[in-house]
């Protein structure tokens, strides 16, 4: 019994009251985090792309990031209005960049405690232990600032993960959030979407389902259509899907199709030499190569060891990810970061969702595993260093503690590299910006010309 632990009220060593003081805490220092950052990054083209979309989207549907954009509903435009929701509410209140990039790290975070809620009704899980993980993870992400840009790698993927975990008790709910997450958000989650679903379907035996669910998961699509019917400038809805298909998917530099009447296996293999990957330093290349390997084995280890009702999400989960992580890694000629916040992020929070369940046995194999994984995504090297040290020593002299302390001693360390963190910002460059054009209209060349030219 000493193996385990048991995640219960009368086994908690840290007092709710306790575990809310080092909540509140921890929001503190999340938020001054991300204002900081939100003054450290220049202009991005992709930024002004997806702010302008999506003011214009938030006030007559028309998702038209003006000439630069190249008209309503552009192909170009690849972030949908959940991207940006935060961004649009701050620009609408104090047409300041920075306070509108500050605002969509909070859209994100209250994504998080709206959902967290929600899934506490259907699955028994420390809700305040997985608020304090789920704010960290919007730190610990690599290109964690792309959610502060606007881009809807993270938003998006966190809508998804949400309703991965209410698609067993909240089904139609639950595919109702994963299409808008697609369709509104990243269309790349589609990928993952349809071998979760195929995977879960192949499981459960559940094709009495699929009807019904064909239909709720067209909802958001059929509304989507609807408005390029209505507002798409460069024809009908079947130009559209022509014009989305080559420039998405054929045409597509990083999706690696148009390579296939060229490239061999070994050219695949090695596109990482002319990728973005050359750039990366070793940090980034263990977070996005090496911790989704990590993953599989503690999705697996974990089921060994459990006969949770998670069970019939962990494999479709498992799967998904990794078929995602393969397509990044071999058939994505560019590799750009941040199309790895999918796979990571889903991850990431999966394995938080598995270590705040209250009735869930871990043992010390699973732990020393996450140990390990987590590791990956710190800050300092003296940190990694300290933290592995500390599990060892807690397994050396006290075993039969590692898994009670070890969800704590988590948050702690995290909490440590989200100050180290904080720190590092103080050697960035800080940013202003002055754009009174653009407090006019978002969508004109001018304005775009007076915010990327500082």
């Amino acid at each position: 019994m000493y193996n385990y632990f048991i995640y219960n009220q009368s086994r908690m060593m840290v007092s709710k009251k306790k575990l809310r003081y080092f909540l509140y805490l921890e929001i503190i220092l999340v938020v001054l985090f991300f204002y900081k950052s939100s003054s450290s990054l220049s202009s991005f083209v992709d930024e002004y792309l997806s702010l302008a979309s999506n003011s214009s989207f938030f006030k007559n549907f028309d998702f038209n990031a003006g000439p630069v954009g190249e008209g309503s509903y552009s192909v170009i435009l690849t972030s949908g209005p959940l991207s940006a929701v935060g961004s649009v509410v701050g620009w609408m209140i104090t047409k300041d960049l920075i306070i509108s990039r500050f605002f969509n790290f909070i859209f994100a975070f209250l994504l998080h405690i709206i959902f967290i809620r929600e899934i506490k009704k259907h699955y028994s899980i420390n809700e305040d232990m997985l608020l304090i993980y789920s704010a960290f993870s919007l730190v610990i992400l690599p290109w964690y600032f792309g959610v502060l840009y606007s881009l809807g790698e993270v938003t998006s993927t966190i809508i998804f993960f949400y309703g991965l975990l209410l698609f067993e008790p909240r089904r139609r709910i639950s595919l109702i959030l994963l299409s808008f997450s697609i369709f509104f958000g990243k269309l790349i989650l589609l990928f993952l979407f349809v071998i979760f679903y195929l995977t879960y379907i192949f499981l459960t035996k559940e094709y009495k389902n699929l009807l019904s669910d064909i239909f709720f998961f067209s909802l958001p699509l059929i509304l989507w259509i609807t408005f390029i019917a209505i507002y798409y400038s460069k024809g009908n809805i079947f130009e559209y899907i022509y014009d989305f298909v080559y420039f998405n998917f054929i045409n597509n530099r990083s999706a690696g199709i148009k390579e296939a009447s060229s490239y061999n296996i070994l050219d695949y293999l090695l596109s990482y030499k002319n990728s973005e990957v050359v750039n990366w330093n070793l940090a980034d290349l263990l977070r996005v190569l090496v911790s989704p390997l990590i993953f599989i084995g503690i999705a697996f280890l974990y089921l060994s060891n459990t006969l949770n009702k998670s069970m019939n999400l962990i494999i479709p989960i498992v799967v998904s990810t990794t078929c995602l992580f393969l397509w990044f890694w071999i058939l994505s000629p560019t590799k750009w970061i941040r199309y790895s916040q999918h796979f990571l992020l889903i991850q990431i929070l999966f394995i938080f969702f598995l270590l705040v369940q209250k009735h869930t046995k871990i043992n010390r194999n699973v732990v020393l595993i996450i140990s390990l994984y987590f590791s990956l995504f710190f800050s300092s090297s003296l940190l990694i260093l300290l933290f592995m040290m500390t599990i060892s020593v807690i397994q050396i002299f006290k075993k039969q503690q590692l898994t009670i302390l070890f969800p704590y001693l988590l948050g702690i360390v995290f909490f440590i590299n989200l100050v180290n963190s904080y720190i590092e910002l103080d050697s960035k460059t800080q940013f202003t910006f002055e754009l009174e054009t653009c407090k006019e209209t978002l969508a004109s060349r001018e304005c775009y010309q007076e915010y990327i030219s500082q």
